[in-house]
């Protein structure tokens, strides 16, 4: 399934000795792809829990839809659990491309097939995919994968990504939201922190919205708190905007006290 496509100049032979932080596994299946230089390259690699490939695109937890259909139709038919399909497109002994195949794309009849890889090694390759990604490139796009993958807490990971200033802003933004969707409650603090100490304003709202996505109870104090005392004035407008969206009887009290001058409160 493509996203929005992979565009990466990224060098395999860096890729292949890069043993850490990147972990002997992964290595193992960068250098597989590190001794192709021109063609295709196919691997499969277990889903986890939840996860529908379909006709059209990729289901998951039974209600979200990640698709790009080239065909129009019904995205949602023809749904069944994993293995994922993944199909690299290499030029030049770089990837210039990376597919995940809905059940409705067969691939390139061309190119090797490197059968199925587990699921941390292939999280640890897209990980680094997405952190040599060029500055506006596709570091976003690597983070999807390590999503579908069958790893446990793999929030944890990307976490670490999202905190990485030295990885790309648009991988450590889509870091940022699948942590909001997947992270487990704790990770709120967290969120909060990286809205308030990070430097690029985009990554602080990427922040902001991942937190803004969290059950209301655990989200709207951390929200309510970047309102009234964030640094930067867009972060905290950013967080008002958010809880605007919010259903929760706490909010109007909150904007109530904000126009009246009282600052707000969280409680």
């Amino acid at each position: 399934m493509r996203t929005r496509g992979w565009r990466t100049a990224l060098s395999l032979t860096t890729l292949a000795l890069a043993a850490f932080p990147w972990g002997m596994a992964a290595q193992g299946l960068a250098e597989r792809v590190a001794g192709i230089q021109e063609g295709r390259v196919r691997f499969t690699f277990p889903t986890r829990d939840g996860v529908e490939i379909c006709h059209q695109g990729i289901r998951m937890g039974g209600h979200r839809m990640m698709w790009h259909s080239r065909r129009g139709g019904d995205a949602a038919t023809g749904c069944r659990a994993g293995p994922a399909r993944v199909e690299l497109r290499i030029r030049e002994g770089r990837v210039r491309d990376v597919e995940v195949l809905t059940r409705g794309e067969s691939g390139s009849t061309e190119g090797e097939g490197l059968g199925e890889v587990g699921g941390r090694e292939t999280v640890q390759f897209f990980l680094h995919v997405a952190r040599m990604a060029s500055a506006g490139g596709v570091g976003d796009e690597a983070v999807f994968p390590v999503i579908l993958a069958r790893v446990e807490e793999v929030w944890q990971d990307l976490l670490e990504l999202a905190r990485d200033r030295a990885a790309p802003e648009d991988a450590r933004e889509s870091a940022l939201f699948w942590v909001g969707q997947e992270a487990a409650e704790a990770v709120s603090s967290e969120l909060a922190h990286v809205a308030v100490e990070e430097e690029g304003q985009d990554v602080r709202d990427a922040a902001v919205f991942a937190l803004s996505r969290r059950p209301d109870d655990e989200s709207l104090p951390y929200l309510m708190d970047l309102a009234r005392t964030a640094p930067h004035a867009e972060t905290r407008r950013s967080a008002l905007f958010w809880l605007a969206q919010s259903r929760d009887e706490r909010v109007p009290d909150f904007f109530e006290k904000i126009l009246l001058g009282g600052g707000g409160s969280g409680s």
